[in-house]
């Protein structure tokens, strides 16, 4: 087996760069830094809040919670928003980080939920959300990129279509942060936008967070924050008005090293690195009969997506020919987006996925494609 090619980067980026790696290591090796709980070493927590603003365009650092992941973060606000039942417009996109707490609240609480289709291509028509509203809904979910297909969403028309009815948007960014341009400040209404940390902004697992759109979110995680310890009652202020219990020194530390990073190389040149190595490799299959690619919605590949099925293999099975004959580590199965997949038409075994990131190259795609070819014989 020759050098790992590493094409899973949408499910988590690797290898993490060594700033990463020694700011991880950093933390560990020095005492905790949170003042209000004693110790003198080690808190990046507010550097990082101000490099995150920075680079998704928030107004203030105090509008970025740290939390665990972005589940976490959707979870907030699902759970805070939805508490006395209501409608959901969301679209048949999303990852499971977002249907299953919907689920959730279907089966426990009286919350109705609307799945959108998207056109053909993936893109998601503003006009549809706008038509999907009703006077109970109090929630509009969108995912800002598939991690299906790569389509990227016009979240700047659906915050509109929010804006005008006056009903709160939910964007998930897991996907899109590190790689898609992206202001929350020039966004109308009321946008709250969860976001993970070791995908596109190269930090480790166990780490992200949500951009809250004001201090009206009802509080759902209380417990210790190391202040105000008098109080029965958990802060109101942000950003501890959604963080609780001891804060991830080491994951924080790493991830405000790698959006410290994506902000040196330029979120847009990021983007414009995976577009290309998207379109290169997307051309050739184009060119091999029993290999179906997904569309990919106005050819823009800033997300490094590509997912494909190949007449008589299982996505399964052609992962695991990639990753044992040729070490080429990409994914197989649904993603943990079941009904993306309903849509495309492969709902039983999924696709295979491809992701690239930072750090790949066109020899990563040529020898992809490579192996590839030898595999279907084309």
């Amino acid at each position: 087996m020759g050098r790992l090619v590493y094409l899973n980067n949408a499910a988590t980026s690797y290898p993490k760069p060594p700033e990463v790696v020694a700011a991880v290591h950093r933390a560990l090796n020095l005492p905790p830094g949170d003042a209000s709980r004693g110790g003198g070493g080690v808190d990046d927590r507010s550097v990082c809040r101000q490099s995150l603003a920075t680079l998704l365009g928030v107004q203030t650092p105090e509008q970025v919670a740290l939390l665990p992941s972005a589940t976490v973060a959707i979870n907030l606000v699902i759970d805070g928003l939805l508490a006395h039942g209501g409608h959901v417009v969301t679209t048949v996109l999303e990852h499971n980080s977002v249907l299953r707490p919907l689920a959730h609240h279907e089966h426990h609480r009286d919350v109705k939920v609307t799945y959108l289709d998207p056109k053909s291509d993936g893109s998601l028509e503003p006009c549809c959300v706008r038509d999907a509203l009703t006077p109970e809904t109090n929630l509009i979910v969108v995912t800002h990129m598939s991690n299906v297909c790569g389509a990227v969403q016009p979240v700047d028309d659906i915050a509109d279509v929010a804006a005008a009815a006056g009903i709160p948007l939910l964007i998930d960014a897991s996907q899109s942060a590190g790689c898609i341009t992206f202001s929350h400040e020039s966004l109308p209404g009321r946008v709250f936008v969860a976001f993970a940390g070791h995908k596109g902004l190269l930090g480790p697992t166990g780490v992200g967070g949500l951009v809250v759109a004001d201090d009206a979110l009802p509080q759902t995680l209380v417990g210790g924050t190391g202040v105000r310890s008098e109080s029965v009652l958990h802060p109101e202020d942000l950003p501890l008005r959604h963080e609780a219990g001891t804060p991830n020194f080491p994951g924080i530390a790493g991830l405000s090293a790698g959006v410290r990073i994506m902000r040196d190389r330029g979120v847009e040149n990021e983007g414009q690195h995976r577009d290309q190595l998207v379109r290169c490799v997307r051309e050739r299959l184009e060119m091999i009969d029993n290999v179906h690619l997904l569309p990919l919605a106005g050819e823009d590949g800033r997300g490094g997506i590509v997912a494909l099925t190949v007449a008589g293999w299982s996505p399964e099975a052609l992962g695991y020919t990639l990753r044992e004959s040729f070490s080429i580590e990409c994914r197989s199965g649904l993603h943990c987006a079941p009904r993306a997949h309903e849509f495309f038409g492969c709902g039983r075994s999924g696709t295979l996925r491809l992701s690239f990131g930072t750090g790949n190259t066109t020899d990563d795609a040529e020898d992809f494609m490579a192996a590839l070819t030898e595999i279907v014989g084309a």
